[in-house]
């Protein structure tokens, strides 16, 4: 039987295509590379075929998967395999968006046998062409999120994460290329469960190596058994390419791509919240509360959450308490917080709290009355979401406080690791009930925003953020960590979607302005280096607020603390948010400058927002510490016969210009942030460019 090859996406540098002979498919092109000629007779069982499965102690690969049909549209593609004489059936589903060139593959498996089949490893693969590559992945720690880069593939990689937390250790990410190539290849998994991404260059004798990549479900301890019929779906895995193999290059296709695909119904915005938790931590006083709702309605905040340190009505320890989510009866609001978030609201504000739904501290009363609900007895528990009375009484639970408190807004911690699936699912079941129940609450309660955290971004993934309103960013909310932070999470999430804080506080006099007195010199304005107020460091507010801005805007601290003069600057810079929010939730960004690590404090950072219907941007640029050598920043996806008028989005005095799409592409832009001040402060300033009709 001849070859037949058929194109799935034909864009140049992303094209996509794939090959079908005598029973067998393989891919030949995925995202603009080549891959191994699987016709070559001398091809290894370990570098052919579409997947690798082992199940009842036998190994599955290349010619043991058996097609048995394939179903083609002009932008899909499903194929069936049987898995040797394991009883199992794999189907795999190809989709493909022709204006991003990128591709979805959702492969789901299924025992078709008459008894139990335990699975062992099921991961999906894909064997490049030989060559010399190098990979770019993603170390990611608390506060230290999304921190990537370059490294050859010279001997195997393994990527995985802590048990539950997804983007612990690792980001479920990976870029290739080739040495000197002008295009590089991105996966994505959108975890279900845990999650595993080995790369192994195959040689066998040659000079050059096949990189065989092998992702999915993670198989430390996977023996997940498949009663008869019982079908088992499998994290999907998105293929994208990158022009020039630039990771940051692709950004905006795969922001495109992910709004359309995934948050086309999500909310078209976020309230402007403001938090307690930077206020005293779990240390809730209502005098000091009234103090900072007056000053967050005098700014234009919409929603007051308190945070950890109201519930708990067994002890002080708001940590060993998470699990009981009664009222403290003997401090914070002394069982009356419903009196306070009336008060809110009679400000004009929603009312939200704090909540860790999935960890149960040891002093949770429900974990002695129900230990048969609980997964494991550590120090914090896991409740087992797949026994049904378990998961109603969580569900229960969370609406429980939605509807006893009117909330506007619910922000959902995960502070601890879930341990080893003694299930044998790798956490698959658990996190499919987890998405299952967000999805149930948000459909029930659309006027609550659901804000995901796991210690900031410890489960910061794609699957979960598109089961939630909103993730956060990190826990260090540090403007500079922001930033670099942001632009390694833009490689992988839309940036409109996290949600993020500026942190402020007021030093009073504390510090003389030189040449001024302590008595004449006016108030010093710190923000935490990191995620506690020890140590902090002097900020100019401005800079702060618009590193926070490109995305879903919130703040914490100690506003009632602020003078007058800077509770103007946030009023004005919230005014400005609000004007815009809506375009910046829905925007794909063009990371105008490389993403660059935490340890990198200086330097000059570009962030183009763009319309995901038209051309119109607003430009973020920020100037690191004492900088040389302002560029002139050149914008991109413009129309370049196209005119633009560009102006200083937050200084109504300064005076706009037109100039074409090609000038500003080719030419760029002066931001007019200088590169020296009397201050070692950084500066930021944000610009507006529309097309002129």
């Amino acid at each position: 039987m001849d070859t037949t090859t058929t194109v799935l996406v034909d864009k140049p540098g992303a094209n996509t295509q794939y090959a079908h002979n005598n029973g067998r498919l393989w891919f030949t092109r995925l995202c603009g590379l080549t891959t191994t000629d699987l016709t070559d007779a001398g091809v290894l069982p370990r570098i052919a075929g579409v997947a690798l499965i082992q199940a009842d102690g036998h190994r599955y690969e290349g010619a043991d998967l058996v097609m048995q049909s394939v179903v083609e549209s002009q932008s899909a593609l499903t194929c069936q395999w049987r898995v040797g004489a394991s009883g199992l059936r794999l189907t795999s589903e190809w989709y493909s968006d022709s204006a991003t060139g990128i591709v979805s593959r959702r492969d789901t498996i299924e025992n078709t046998s008459s008894s139990a089949v335990t699975l062992t490893r099921c991961l999906a693969r894909v064997a490049l062409s030989r060559g010399h590559y190098e990979c770019y992945t993603q170390r990611s720690r608390w506060s230290h999120e999304n921190q990537g880069g370059w490294q050859p593939l010279i001997q195997g990689m393994y990527m995985r994460h802590s048990w539950g937390r997804t983007t612990e250790d690792a980001t479920p990410y990976l870029a290739i290329r080739a040495l000197h190539a002008d295009h590089g290849l991105a996966l994505h998994i959108l975890p279900r469960g845990n999650w595993t991404i080995r790369v192994n260059p195959v040689a066998e004798g040659g000079e050059t190596s096949c990189p065989v990549i092998e992702l999915g479900l993670a198989d430390e301890n996977l023996h997940r058994i498949l009663q008869p019929g019982e079908a088992f779906v499998l994290p999907e895995i998105l293929l994208q390419p990158l022009p020039q193999g630039e990771p940051h290059l692709g950004a905006p296709a795969l922001h495109r791509y992910l709004l359309a695909h995934y948050f086309a119904d999500a909310k078209p915005a976020a309230p402007i919240v403001y938090n307690t938790w930077f206020e005293q931590f779990d240390i809730l006083e209502l005098s000091r509360l009234r103090a900072q709702l007056a000053a967050a309605r005098e700014v234009g905040c919409e929603v007051f959450v308190i945070d950890a340190g109201w519930y708990g009505a067994g002890g002080p320890n708001w940590f060993a308490q998470a699990g009981d989510w009664r009222e403290k009866t003997i401090a914070a609001f002394y069982g009356r917080m419903a009196d306070f978030a009336a008060e809110v609201r009679a400000a004009g504000l929603g009312f939200g709290i704090w909540m860790e739904p999935e960890r149960f501290g040891p002093e949770a009363p429900i974990r002695t009355e129900h230990p048969e609900w609980f997964v494991s007895a550590g120090t914090s528990a896991r409740i087992d979401l797949t026994q049904p009375a378990a998961y109603e009484y969580l569900r229960s639970e969370i609406v429980r406080l939605v509807e006893t408190y009117d909330l506007a807004w619910m922000k959902l911690d995960f502070n601890f690791t879930l341990d080893a699936d003694d299930s044998g699912a790798e956490l698959a079941d658990y996190t499919s009930a987890w998405y299952r129940m967000l999805d149930n609450i948000r459909a029930t309660h659309p006027r609550t925003f659901f804000e995901g955290c796991a210690s900031g971004a410890m489960r910061g993934d794609l699957a979960t953020l598109s089961h939630v309103d909103g993730h956060f960013l990190s826990d260090t909310v540090n403007p500079t960590d922001v930033i670099r932070i942001s632009q390694g999470a833009w490689l992988r999430l839309p940036p409109g979607r996290l949600t993020r804080w500026a942190v402020l506080r007021s030093a009073g006099q504390a510090l003389p302005r030189y040449t001024l007195s302590i008595a004449d010199s006016p108030a010093t304005i710190i923000t935490p280096q990191g995620a506690l107020w020890e140590p902090s460091e002097t900020i100019e507010p401005a800079f702060a607020l618009l590193a926070t801005m490109p995305g879903m805007l919130g703040f914490s601290g100690d506003l009632a603390s602020l003078p007058t003069v800077v509770l103007a600057v946030l009023r004005d810079h919230i005014a400005f948010y609000k004007e815009w929010r809506s375009f910046i939730t829905s925007s794909v960004a063009h990371l105008l400058t490389p993403p660059e690590l935490l340890t990198s404090r200086t330097g000059w950072v570009g962030m183009q927002m763009q319309s995901s219907q038209d051309t119109t941007s607003l430009v973020f640029v920020y100037r690191l510490g004492v900088t040389s050598g302002a560029p002139r920043w050149k914008l991109r996806d413009l129309n370049p016969a196209g005119s633009y008028e560009v102006r200083h989005g937050l200084d109504t005095n300064a005076a706009s210009v037109v100039l074409s799409g090609a000038e500003l592409m080719t030419l760029g832009v002066d931001a007019g942030i200088p590169t020296a001040s009397g201050t070692r402060n950084s500066a930021a300033t944000v610009l507006v460019v529309k097309p002129v009709a």
